[in-house]
């Protein structure tokens, strides 16, 4: 053990030096992609006003005749979606890869070496592959009663992102919708971070922020966020709705966007502001052990494994939509990926989606066709 240790002595020292230079690297890096933002989301507003961006087909997304399902009445838990995990997510700075590498290193390749590597699209492109469900993690900045949301990882080790500006990013998604009016409901799963080593302002989510952020979302989604009031119409609760197996047909949702809040500390007071959820902008997201919950509506059950436990309450009886996940960046099953596939969960989150940039031989996660919807039914 002693001569281990001391072989490791100089790995040691040098991991402590690059985590050092982690945060500067990310700062400065940081500064560039907030600059990247604003500029990308400028460009994107100029080239749609000026009917420069033609809208996609989105007929062309779905495995089977999706007009056709529509006109039948075919239920938001009806659909199944592949969907990003950490959808605002870029490669991280050199010295976070490098940093992993030693990591792996004294680890015995216990921790991945290319962790870094992982990234997404930005949300516009995304949403043009098809990809009609995304995930965003955010912090909370609190600047003397100034209250604003940012997006990124780790406010220390891994802060670079596509989405900082989380205004910005509710306006990227708002302008691809309008360009495409009859999409269909796209859903955004937001989960608030709770940060180690906060940077200086940024504070726990609590529930001053969260009603921030339901006034944020009214604010900036207007008349495209689809409520929990909207789902329900006139249902007393979700249990209700969900006992009359009577989720919102989907034509009724074209061009619409569903907000989730990821399971946080701060879910329960959330909820009991109105136990109905009528009230609230966003849909909590639970876990199986709240089926029997009135309010309880979209279940996060991570492990696909899990569902088949659980599959005739939460999905053949109890009507959930359920979020789960195929895959981890560097960790691909095939077993794991067909378990989430046929599992009957409607949202999919995956680290490896369908891009326009993969080559022939990029491994990548859709429904059967190639396709990035289809019928959960």
């Amino acid at each position: 053990m002693i001569r281990y240790i001391f072989r490791f002595i100089p790995l040691l020292i040098s991991i402590i030096i690059t985590f050092g230079s982690t945060f500067a690297d990310g700062a400065a890096q940081l500064e560039i992609d907030i600059a990247e933002q604003t500029e990308r989301i400028a460009q994107l507003e100029q080239a749609y006003n000026n009917g420069e961006i033609p809208p996609v087909d989105e007929t062309s997304f779905f495995n089977g005749d999706l007009n056709s399902e529509l006109e039948a009445g075919i239920k938001f838990n009806e659909l199944a979606f592949i969907a990003t995990h950490n959808s605002y997510q870029k490669q991280s700075v050199p010295s976070v890869h490098k940093l992993n590498s030693q990591l792996s290193e004294l680890t015995f390749g216990l921790s991945a070496a290319n962790k870094g590597e992982f990234e997404n699209q930005t949300l516009t492109q995304q949403f043009n592959c098809g990809i009609r469900s995304v995930e965003i993690d955010i912090e909370t900045f609190d600047r003397d009663g100034e209250i604003s949301f940012t997006c990124m990882h780790s406010p220390t080790l891994d802060m670079s992102t596509t989405c900082y500006d989380f205004e910005l990013a509710l306006k990227e998604i708002v302008m691809w919708s309008d360009n495409n009016p009859d999409h269909l409901p796209i859903t955004v799963i937001i989960e608030p971070k709770r940060v180690f080593l906060p940077l200086e302002d940024m504070k726990f989510f609590n529930m001053e922020y969260v009603l921030e952020l339901d006034s944020l979302l009214r604010e900036k989604l207007g008349d495209k966020l689809f409520t929990p009031s909207d789902m329900l119409r006139d249902y007393a609760s979700f249990g209700e709705m969900r006992a009359s197996d009577d989720w919102c047909a989907v034509k009724n949702m074209l061009g619409k966007v569903v907000v989730l809040l990821h399971d946080t500390g701060v879910t329960e007071k959330y909820i009991g502001l109105d136990p109905s959820i009528r009230s609230q902008a966003m849909f909590p997201m639970l876990r199986p052990a709240d089926i029997d919950r009135d309010c309880a509506s979209f279940l996060i059950i991570n492990n696909p494994e899990k569902i088949e436990d659980c599959k005739v309450d939460v999905l053949n009886t109890a009507n959930f939509i359920i979020r789960t996940r195929p895959d981890e960046f560097n960790k691909i099953s095939k077993e794991r990926l067909e378990t989430a596939i046929y599992s009957g969960a409607q949202i999919i989150s995956t680290d490896y989606p369908p891009k326009d940039d993969l080559t022939s031989d990029s491994y990548f996660v859709t429904f059967e066709n190639g396709k990035t919807v289809a019928s959960a039914k």
